[in-house]
């Protein structure tokens, strides 16, 4: 958190700097005005010396009449009283010192008090300074978990409306065994977020959990309404393989398995769902699911800027395109910024079309972007990240950052 001030600070120091530079100029600019008028007013002078000086020997020459030089040397003194007066009327002031320092001050202020109210307005100090106290607790919690534990509880109760406080402890809570707290904290981020299929899966799985295993009534309605939402979400169908095998219904197993796979979140998700396929297919007399094509293995990842701006809400789309980008994506999967970091997994299942899919090209390129507007198409403001070229040949690993804003 030391950081983020210094960084702020920093920031306020430079945005004075171009304040007050323009006022330390100021008296130098002035001088120079002041000297250039004063230049000219002695121009003026010696031009008129000299215009009386020619009207004189005019005069004695015979060039002139007598009569006219009374008249012409008025207007010649008409004209320098004239350009002194128009000087006159527009004299430059320097200010006092006082004037000048609190004038100084004031603009100096003005614009750092508006920063800060405008910041505390529209921009995300809290959302920095929960993220600062979670790595200070996590780097605390090394050495003492416990203590970890009783810091963050305390933390998200400050901040009931921290979705990355209340997902760090879903996932503390799930990892101690602690299945009701954790399906508590996943209920606190559908209330602040809003419900979806995936976070909904989530919780009944580990409601699943906590009533041994068995879809009892508040798991089967959190089911329910995550399929209303999507029926094809990979969670849920995972959630309900799961306890159509705990029932020796292999065959149920295998069609949720299946149906799930083609939308695996990951590697080892793909993994897990290929090796249940694997098993239920055996105990049905099957012959193994077929496995061919290319595939590729992608993890994404935030930038620091990305991780600090962009909506943890905002929908994320991964699709692996043609080099040159014509067509439509060749593979295509949908997630959301709180989900990263994560693997998952580009291969002809999640072709948009069957006819256009990774194997029908040699060559890709990976993106992933965070939609703004919740579309594919890109608009300013969007973050994205992409990879070089691939070539497209068996399985794959790549490493993808988002890390560019349109």
């Amino acid at each position: 958190m030391t950081a983020l001030w210094i960084g702020l600070f920093l920031l306020a120091v430079l945005a004075a700097a171009f304040l007050v530079l323009p006022l330390l100029r100021r008296e130098k600019l002035t001088e120079n005005l002041l000297a250039q008028q004063n230049a000219r007013q002695l121009a003026n002078i010696t031009l008129y010396r000299q215009k009386i000086s020619q009207l004189d020997l005019d005069l004695e020459a015979g060039r002139v009449e007598a009569d006219a030089v009374s008249q012409m040397r008025a207007e010649i003194e008409d004209l320098l009283l004239d350009d002194a007066a128009i000087r006159q009327k527009k004299p430059w002031h320097t200010p006092s010192s006082l004037l000048k320092n609190t004038a100084l001050v004031v603009v100096v202020g003005a614009v750092l008090s508006g920063a800060v109210l405008t910041y505390e307005q529209i921009g995300g100090r809290l959302g920095l300074e929960a993220w600062y106290a979670q790595q200070a607790l996590i780097e605390e919690g090394k050495k003492d978990f416990g203590s970890l534990l009783r810091k963050l509880e305390d933390t998200v109760k400050a901040n009931p409306n921290d979705v990355q406080g209340h997902s760090l402890l879903a996932r503390v809570y799930l990892d101690l065994g602690e299945l009701e707290k954790g399906a508590d904290s996943i209920g606190e981020i559908i209330r602040i977020q809003g419900a979806s299929a995936m976070l909904l899966a989530q919780q009944a799985q580990a409601l699943y959990f906590a009533d041994n295993n068995r879809l009892t009534k508040r798991v089967q309605t959190l089911i329910d309404k995550a399929l209303a939402l999507d029926a094809k979400d990979p969670a849920t169908l995972s959630l309900l393989g799961m306890a159509a095998y705990q029932q020796q219904d292999w065959d149920g197993a295998r069609n949720y398995w299946e149906a799930a796979l083609p939308r695996a979140g990951g590697v080892e998700a793909d993994k897990s769902l290929r090796d249940g396929i694997a098993d239920v297919r055996q105990r049905l007399g099957m012959p193994p699911l077929a496995v061919g094509g290319p595939q590729f293995a992608v993890t994404i990842s935030l930038s620091n800027a990305a991780s600090l701006l962009a909506n943890t809400n905002a929908t994320v789309f991964v699709f692996a395109q043609p080099v040159g980008g014509a067509g439509a994506p060749l593979a295509a999967v949908r997630l959301k910024v709180s989900e990263l970091p994560k693997t998952i997994i580009l291969s002809d299942q999640q072709a948009m079309m069957p006819q256009n899919n990774l194997s029908s090209v040699e060559q890709v390129v990976i993106q992933a972007r965070i939609a703004i507007g919740g579309t594919p198409q890109a608009q300013e403001g969007d973050w994205q990240g992409q990879t070089q070229v691939l070539k497209v040949d068996g399985q794959q690993r790549v490493e993808l950052e988002i890390n560019q804003q349109l």
